[in-house]
C-alpha cells in the first residue's frame, strides 16, 4: 500500500490518524462523562401560550359530536389542574338560548356582549373539530432472510393493515368583555396506526384508538394556551469521590437538596484551597452547585455557577447544554411574571359588570336562523383570518348555496 509523504520523508497517513485521534478524545471524554454519571432532573415552567393568566373561562357550545368529545376532555383536565375556573353550561342557557351559532361555530358579537354582562370577567374559548376523516389501506411487502442453521433463503411476505385519521380543529379565545380575540390556532394532524401479520392480512386497528391519538395531542395545544405547564429535563451530575462530589450526589438522590447544596458549596471551597487536583474537576464542582440551585429553581443563582464551568471548559457539551437550559428557564419565568401581570392589568381594566336581568322574551320571528347571504359573508370572514382551509370553506359555501 502506498502512503502520502511530505517534504521530510515522512508517512503522512500515520501523522494524520494519530491527529484524528487526538481531536476525537475530548468528544469520547464527553461521551463517557454524560454516560457514566448519573442524571438530576430538573422542572421548566412554561407560561400559557395565550400570553395571559387567565383566571376564569367559559366553553361555547358546540353542534357536533367530535367537537362536544374535544370540549368535555378540555374541561375535565381544567376542573382538574384548579388553575382556572370554568363556568357551568347552565349559566350560559340564558342568554345562549336567544342566539344561534352560525353553521361553522362563529358566534354572534350580540352573543358575546350578552355573555360579557352574565359572567363578568371571563374568556369564551370557543371550539370547533371541522375535519375528523377515517381511512384504511392495505399493504404487502416481501422480506427475505437466511435461515442460520440451514443457511437457505426464507422468502416471506408481510402484510399490514393501517387505519389513518385526517384531522383538522380550530381554536378561538375571546375576551368576553371588549370581544376581542386574544388567541385562534388552528390544529391539524394525520395519526395512523397499523397491525402486521406474515399470514393474510390482519385486522384494521380499532377506530376510536386512532381518534383518540389525534383528540390528545389537539386537547394538549388548548391546554397549553390556556394554562400554565411543566416540562422535565434531565441534567449530568458529577458524583466523584473527589471535593464531595459523591456525598452531594447521595443527598441529592435522597431529596434532601439542602443537604446536597451544602455539600456541593463545601466541595467547592474545598477546591479554592487545593489547586493540586486534576483539572477535570475544578469545573465539575462548580457546575454542581449550579445544577442543585437549578432543581430548587432558583435559577438566577445558577447561572454564575454554571457560567463559572463553562469558561474553565468551554467545548464540554454537559455545561454547554445546562447553562442553555438555565438560560431558558430564566426567560420562562420572566414570560410567567409578563402574563400574571397581563392578567391582573386585564381584569382591572374591566367594569364590573351590571346586575343580569332575564331575557325578555322574544317572538318567534326574532329567533330566525341567520340569512344564507349573512351566513356566506361569516364564512368568508372565517376563511380570510385562516380559521378554516380551503376544502372546508368550499364545502360549506356548497352547503348554503344549496339553500339559496
Amino acid at each position: 500500500m502506498l502512503a502520502w509523504t511530505g517534504l521530510s520523508g515522512v508517512p503522512m497517513r500515520p501523522l494524520m490518524t494519530a491527529s484524528l485521534a487526538l481531536l476525537a478524545l475530548p468528544v469520547q471524554a464527553q461521551f463517557w462523562s454524560e454516560l457514566a454519571n448519573p442524571k438530576v432532573e430538573v422542572t421548566l415552567v412554561h407560561p400559557p401560550g395565550l400570553g395571559l393568566k387567565v383566571e376564569r373561562l367559559a366553553f361555547a357550545p358546540s353542534h357536533d359530536r367530535n367537537s362536544r368529545e374535544l370540549v368535555d376532555a378540555l374541561t375535565a383536565d381544567l376542573v382538574q389542574s384548579r388553575q382556572v375556573e370554568v363556568v357551568d353550561r347552565a349559566h350560559l342557557d340564558a342568554v345562549l338560548k336567544e342566539q344561534e351559532l352560525g353553521a361553522s361555530g362563529y358566534v354572534e358579537p350580540a352573543t358575546i356582549a350578552r355573555l360579557g354582562k352574565l359572567l363578568g370577567p371571563s374568556v369564551l374559548v370557543i371550539v370547533n373539530v371541522n375535519r375528523s376523516d377515517l381511512s384504511r389501506n392495505q399493504s404487502s411487502k416481501e422480506e427475505r432472510s437466511t435461515d442460520y442453521k440451514t443457511k437457505q433463503e426464507i422468502v416471506r411476505r408481510k402484510h399490514t393493515s393501517i387505519t389513518s385519521l385526517d384531522f383538522s380543529a380550530t381554536v378561538q379565545v375571546v375576551d368576553l368583555s371588549t370581544g376581542r380575540v386574544f388567541a385562534a390556532q388552528r390544529m391539524e394532524d394525520a395519526p395512523n396506526l397499523s397491525n402486521t401479520s406474515y399470514e393474510g392480512f390482519p385486522a384494521y386497528p380499532p377506530d376510536a384508538d386512532v381518534r383518540r391519538l389525534a383528540f390528545e395531542t389537539a386537547k394538549v395545544k388548548v391546554l397549553h394556551l390556556l394554562l400554565t405547564w411543566s416540562e422535565p429535563r434531565k441534567l449530568t451530575f458529577f458524583d466523584d469521590d473527589t471535593f464531595g462530589m459523591d456525598r452531594a450526589h447521595s443527598r441529592l438522590k435522597a431529596g434532601d437538596l439542602r443537604g446536597a447544596l451544602d455539600q456541593a458549596l463545601d466541595g467547592l471551597d474545598q477546591s479554592k484551597r487545593d489547586t493540586g487536583r486534576k483539572p477535570k474537576y475544578y469545573p465539575r464542582v462548580q457546575y454542581n452547585v449550579g445544577i442543585i440551585l437549578f432543581a430548587q429553581g432558583r435559577y438566577s443563582e445558577a447561572l454564575p455557577y454554571l457560567r463559572a464551568a463553562l469558561d474553565m471548559q468551554p467545548d464540554a457539551s454537559i455545561f454547554q447544554t445546562a447553562l442553555r437550559e438555565c438560560q431558558e428557564a430564566i426567560d420562562l419565568q420572566g414570560a410567567m411574571r409578563r402574563a400574571e401581570r397581563q392578567g391582573e392589568r386585564s381584569v382591572e381594566s374591566r367594569p364590573a359588570p351590571p346586575p343580569y336581568d332575564p331575557p325578555v322574551q322574544r317572538k318567534p320571528e326574532a329567533l330566525a336562523k341567520p340569512s344564507p347571504e349573512e351566513r356566506l359573508q361569516k364564512l368568508q370572514e372565517l376563511y380570510k383570518k385562516g380559521l378554516l382551509d380551503k376544502k372546508e370553506y368550499e364545502a360549506k359555501k356548497a352547503e348554503i348555496l344549496k339553500e339559496l
